[in-house]
């Protein structure tokens, strides 16, 4: 029995005559994608299209805020440019008139590269009214409602991606002697009683000096429908490690 972090990490073996020894350490499926989507602008949230626990494809619109003042900043800017065009023509005719020089005219495309950036900005001010999904995955928590004000950088929603898992494992620190990325694994999953098939996929590059244990990663090949981020694996390695 090892300790780690608060938790009780069992690790046994069991052998056959007829079969090479198993080793079994209990873990935790996690999520490969998860994230907290925050807003890049204060506005008022104008609708809420996916509610908690509902599933979404990568982008899907998940947070709509109010958009008309970030909409009429692009119209007012994009005039400007036309503006800044037109006078740069004028005073490109101008100077091959001889009636200014080539000063004016630098100056005059210095003025119309200046406004294209700030349109470009406005752009960008309207793209983020619609947060939209990074990845495949489900709304794990709201933290807002429609019609509340949101602030610059403040915290909206929490989303999970269900369709990959990996599973953390913590295993003996002697375990590294025959352990290798790559080798297979059978993840029993305590709360379904599913057997996932996974592998190594990552070795943590430190031992912990207290319960001489290391953290390991296995990545699930094929994740069924039920088997949620959360549930607690029993994970059983062949102490000859196999591969992929």
């Amino acid at each position: 029995m090892w300790h780690k972090a608060g938790i009780v990490v069992m690790a046994f073996s069991l052998a056959s005559p007829l079969a090479a020894q198993t080793t079994n350490a209990r873990g935790l499926l996690v999520a490969t994608h998860q994230a907290t989507l925050s807003s890049e602008l204060a506005a008022r949230v104008v609708e809420l299209p996916k509610k908690m626990g509902e599933s979404f494809k990568q982008g899907d619109t998940l947070v709509a805020l109010d958009c008309r003042l970030f909409e009429a900043q692009q119209d007012k800017v994009s005039a400007e440019v036309r503006i800044a065009q037109i006078r740069l023509e004028n005073t490109k005719q101008l100077n091959q008139l001889r009636s200014i020089g080539t000063l004016e005219v630098a100056i005059a495309e210095s003025e119309l590269q200046k406004i294209i950036s700030e349109q470009r900005i406005a752009q960008l001010n309207v793209e983020r009214c619609e947060i939209k999904a990074p990845f495949d995955g489900a709304v794990e928590q709201l933290d807002i409602s429609p019609f509340e004000v949101v602030q610059q950088q403040q915290a909206l929603l929490k989303i999970v991606g269900v369709s990959r898992l990996d599973a953390d494992i913590i295993v003996p620190a002697e375990w590294l002697s025959w352990l290798k990325i790559g080798a297979s694994t059978r993840l029993q999953v305590e709360e379904t009683q599913q057997v996932l098939q996974a592998f190594v996929s990552h070795i943590g590059p430190s031992v912990d000096p207290t319960s001489q244990t290391v953290q390991i990663r296995a990545s699930i090949k094929d994740v069924p429908a039920k088997v949620l981020p959360g549930m607690s694996v029993l994970a059983k390695f062949n102490e000859v490690a196999l591969t992929r």
